[in-house]
C-alpha cells in the first residue's frame, strides 16, 4: 500500500459519495440562510435597502 493507492481510494470514496456530500452541503447552506434571515439583531439590516422597506 503506497501513497498512490491511498489517493485512489480517497478519489473512489468521493466519487461514490458525491451525491451525499452535495446533499449535506446544500442542507448546510439552506440552514445558514434561514438562520441569517431569521436574525433580528443583524447589523447588515440597517445597511440593506431590502430590509429598510420591509419589516420581517
Amino acid at each position: 500500500m503506497g501513497v498512490g493507492n491511498d489517493m485512489e481510494t480517497l478519489i473512489l470514496w468521493f466519487a461514490v459519495n458525491a451525491n451525499i456530500i452535495a446533499l449535506v452541503a446544500t442542507i448546510g447552506v439552506a440552514v445558514l440562510l434561514v438562520c441569517c434571515l431569521g436574525c433580528t439583531n443583524c447589523p447588515c439590516r440597517e445597511k440593506d435597502d431590502l430590509f429598510k422597506h420591509h419589516e420581517v
